[in-house]
């Protein structure tokens, strides 16, 4: 996979959906997924709500499939990565902003992924709990320095471990109950359910044209989504049955002292493998757009302090770290979804200002700072209305220059 080719039009060399595959299948199968799922058991007190698991699922479809379409080649879409996309849809202010939170973002993801998986093959090898972080991160670097952008293979053999896990916790963790219920659970707690599910996806689908660049039709952008986001809904429920077999959402501490689960922690060091790689290769140009680095230059200032992250275990505070992404991020879909949809029908192009969307994540952020559970909703609500008042500001400029 080469998300960055280019034809002469300036658009991605034309692609199917097995090619891009990779990214995507490797986000979706991420064992991050287990630990989202064993919050959403705790949270409720055993099972997982039916409507809390669907309405995730269409949250975080919606966002992939609207942000993703930028990807789409002419006329569906720019047909280009992301990196490309933001100078036409912002000014230069505005690119080194996005490009600083999706730096941070991936930068915080690469900690995760490493955190866990390192520490995960700690456990298995009964090495020291700074080395497996190490271990695993600095290969990651070597080989994403050196150009590998091919994942299928790799993808591949990660699902294939994620699968493997998640039938290890299933059948040798019974759980009382079935992971998931048909009554609604506690209402208070749905909008932080969604918000959860929209965080996990958040970074990467502000990047999902770098994964979609040159995909010829909406299928293969329908079938791209579908990869991502069936898997982690399967991994979830995993996570329940985990979380409700054992009453803990320490995945790794389970697995080592679990006597014939203990080989599980190899695969889980495996599963964090694929969703590292996209980190690296989002990260790094969101860095180059924020602060002007280097890509490889900016792989190794990525990966020297997600592995610092790694080490402190930065995967134990996956729930709070995706709070905050869901606060952060989603608001800015809006206005480009409505830009890009505008641009389709013909209307003129128009660069999005950082007043449309910043106030929505300011709110959001503020509100999830205090605890309270319309904080993602109230940001979306607020960048659509930014978006509003935007486009009838627009309208009255021109006509009063028609006049």
């Amino acid at each position: 996979m080469n998300g960055r080719a280019e034809t002469a039009s300036g658009q991605a060399a034309s692609k199917k959906w097995n090619q891009v595959a990779g990214a995507w299948l490797g986000v979706g199968t991420a064992p991050g997924a287990l630990l989202l799922g064993a919050g959403l058991a705790q949270r409720h007190g055993g099972q997982a709500p039916l409507l809390t698991i669907l309405l995730s699922l269409a949250g975080m479809f919606t966002l992939l499939w609207f942000q993703g379409s930028l990807g789409l080649r002419s006329p569906l879409g720019d047909g280009q990565s992301f990196t490309h996309l933001m100078p036409l849809y912002f000014g230069a202010g505005m690119q080194r902003i996005l490009g600083g939170l999706i730096a941070i973002g991936m930068i915080g993801w690469f900690g995760f992924n490493v955190g866990l998986g390192g520490a995960a093959f700690s456990a298995l090898l009964k090495l020291p709990a700074a080395v497996g972080p190490l271990l695993l991160g600095l290969p990651i670097l070597a080989l994403s320095v050196s150009g590998m952008r091919s994942w299928n293979l790799l993808a591949a053999v990660t699902t294939i471990a994620v699968m493997i896990l998640v039938l290890l916790i299933t059948t040798r963790l019974p759980a009382p109950l079935s992971p998931v219920m048909l009554s609604t659970g506690d209402p208070a707690h749905l909008v932080t359910d969604v918000a959860a599910f929209i965080g996990y996806i958040s970074v990467f689908s502000v990047r999902a044209p770098d994964f979609s660049a040159g995909l010829a039709t909406r299928r293969d952008l329908l079938i791209s989504v579908l990869l991502l986001c069936l898997p982690v809904m399967v991994i979830v429920v995993a996570g329940v049955h985990l979380q409700m077999g054992t009453g803990s959402t320490d995945l790794v501490g389970i697995l080592a002292g679990s006597g014939s689960l203990a080989l599980a922690n190899l695969l889980l060091t495996l599963a964090v493998i694929a969703p590292t790689f996209t980190t690296l290769y989002s990260g790094a140009p969101a860095l180059k757009a924020a602060v002007g680095i280097p890509e490889t230059p900016g792989m190794i200032l990525i990966s020297a302090i997600g592995l610092v992250l790694a080490v402190a275990r930065f995967d134990l505070w996956l729930l709070a770290w995706l709070r905050l992404l869901a606060a952060v991020l989603p608001p800015l879909i809006v206005p480009l979804a409505v830009e890009s949809h505008r641009r389709r029908q013909g209307h003129p192009r128009r660069l999005i200002p950082v007043w449309v969307w910043m106030p929505g994540s300011m709110l959001s952020l503020g509100l999830m700072l205090v605890d309270h559970p319309l904080a993602p909703l109230s940001g979306l609500l607020l960048a659509g209305l930014g978006v509003l008042l935007w486009y009838q500001r627009l309208g009255r400029l021109q006509g009063n220059y028609e006049t």
